[in-house]
């Protein structure tokens, strides 16, 4: 796809006043101004100038962009980097550091599990309650996350979200009768949920994404690396399960002040003026959820991420149990293997998210998921404690990669004004996952044992990777368009 640029000097007209959509002859929806042709769409505003860029056919530049599926024309990224405008610098910092909160909190529940379940004296089934309702909090936030940025913008949601996760937190702490516990681990769903959705979409829409989200999500697998070892260090020394979540109460309250400062400024009227709602093909005004609902990929992504959640923290909340009671593993040290699972997501979202970009999300991404496959075959059929650890860290090297991809791809494939409702809708449905699918390990586990981890991820692996080859190539390098017309031949 060639794109020619030009520059003119913008008329004194307010933005909100251009047209807001316009088809060209692809039927690709992109912003356009008035007074000009509709291939034309703004690209960049610096020094009273406007970019403005014009979609033809064909590509000059052999790069392989003209094998690119219509979806892509006009998907423009915002033109912000991690650090210009200079805030940005220590938002994307603050969103490092949150993901490492974030990725504790849900590395926590599997070396707490056998002492919770001893605590209360419940079944496995009662006791992955626990798993179950994060997934109301994520399903909540899924459906809000486009109203409360409206209302409250970037800066609101991202104090309203580390709020909740600090009452819930609170409430944990207190070791309350079962049912508050079960409450409180939804109130952090919902909290967990809003902030994947506003900090995902926020990064994925910065230059340079692959490398930034990489590092974001990397920051995630480090909490995985450190809350398994912290965890299981203080209950096998004594301490009550519930004062490990003293350590997150202080984490969070730290975060709410820090977010609330970063992000001033990024208020509802703000976030409304950057995001206008579309119009349907009757010109009808739609309300970005509405519109966003509306775009196959908005589900395909929902789902995709459904799944990976739903592997990813069931490995992370029953590798303990799994290696104590099927591999007859030392309840001191299998703590050890579960950090390995998550210092493999931490190294593969760091390093690979380098490699993504620069060869091809689509490809990328089916190779770390036929290695997935490989790695969890590996951990599924190894009957010692050594190669199962061994598998379960290269599952965890190559599935980090995938959430971020995730994130790219709908900033490629949605357009820029549905970017936060698409990616927050299916960050937040995703992350039910990350609820429903322990939850499912844990009912099964009460008449098959935890053994049922093991077929049950690997299922949603390959429905994973059913997922993503159906979706329109969206990569800047066309690899796996070349890829295809080499098999073709």
């Amino acid at each position: 796809m060639a794109v020619n640029q030009l520059a003119y000097e913008e008329p004194s007209i307010a933005r909100e006043e251009a047209t807001p959509l316009l088809k060209n002859s692809n039927s690709v929806e992109i912003d356009t101004l008035p007074g000009f042709p509709s291939g034309l769409s703004v690209i960049e505003r610096e020094n009273g100038l406007t970019i403005l860029r014009s979609l033809e056919e064909g590509d000059d530049d052999g790069n392989g962009d003209d094998n690119m599926d219509p979806v892509m024309a006009g998907r423009g990224r915002s033109h912000d980097r991690w650090n210009s405008p200079p805030i940005n610098k220590y938002r994307v910092l603050t969103t490092f550091v949150g993901f490492i909160m974030l990725g504790m909190n849900d590395a926590a529940p599997g070396p707490l599990l056998l002492y919770i379940e001893d605590y209360y004296q419940q079944s496995y089934t009662v006791i992955s309650l626990c798993f179950l309702a994060p997934a109301v909090g994520y399903m909540v936030a899924a459906f809000c996350n486009a109203s409360i940025h409206v209302h409250l913008g970037r800066g609101g949601t991202s104090t309203l979200a580390m709020t909740l996760i600090t009452i819930g937190y609170i409430i944990l702490s207190c070791a309350p009768p079962l049912q508050y516990v079960v409450l409180a681990y939804g109130i952090c769903g919902l909290g967990n949920g809003t902030l994947d959705a506003a900090w995902n979409a926020y990064v994925g829409d910065l230059q340079d994404a692959n490398e930034i989200l990489g590092i974001m999500h990397g920051c995630y697998g480090f909490g995985g690396i450190i809350s398994p070892l912290v965890a299981t260090a203080m209950v096998t020394s004594g301490i009550q399960w519930n004062k490990f979540y003293y350590v997150m109460i202080a984490y969070s309250i730290t975060m709410v002040i820090s977010v609330t400062l970063v992000f001033r400024g990024e208020n509802g009227a703000k976030y409304t003026a950057d995001h206008p709602e579309g119009t349907d093909e009757e010109g009808n005004t739609q309300g970005l959820l509405s519109e966003a609902l509306k775009n196959k990929y908005t589900f395909l992504m929902a789902f995709f991420l459904f799944c990976y959640m739903g592997a990813e923290v069931g490995l992370g909340a029953w590798i303990v149990p799994l290696m104590v009671r099927e591999r007859n593993g030392d309840p001191a040290k299998m703590g050890a293997v579960a950090s390995g699972f998550w210092g493999g997501i931490t190294v593969g979202r760091v390093a690979l998210g380098f490699v993504t970009g620069r060869i091809g999300e689509n490809t990328m991404a089916t190779v770390y998921l036929i290695l997935s496959i490989a790695f969890q075959l590996l951990f599924w059929l190894s009957p010692t404690i050594i190669p199962a650890a061994i598998g379960v860290a290269f599952v965890g090297v190559f599935f980090g990669p995938l959430f971020p991809t995730a994130m790219i791809a709908l900033t490629k494939l949605l357009p820029k004004r549905l970017h936060v409702t698409g990616i927050g809708f299916a960050a937040s449905f995703g992350g039910a996952g990350s609820a429903v699918f322990p939850f499912i390990t844990g009912a099964l586990a009460e008449t098959h044992g935890p053994k049922v981890l093991l077929p049950l991820v690997l299922t949603l692996i390959l429905c994973m990777t059913v997922i993503w080859v159906a979706l329109p190539s969206f990569e800047t390098t066309g690899i796996r368009n070349k890829i295809i017309k080499m098999l073709k031949k």
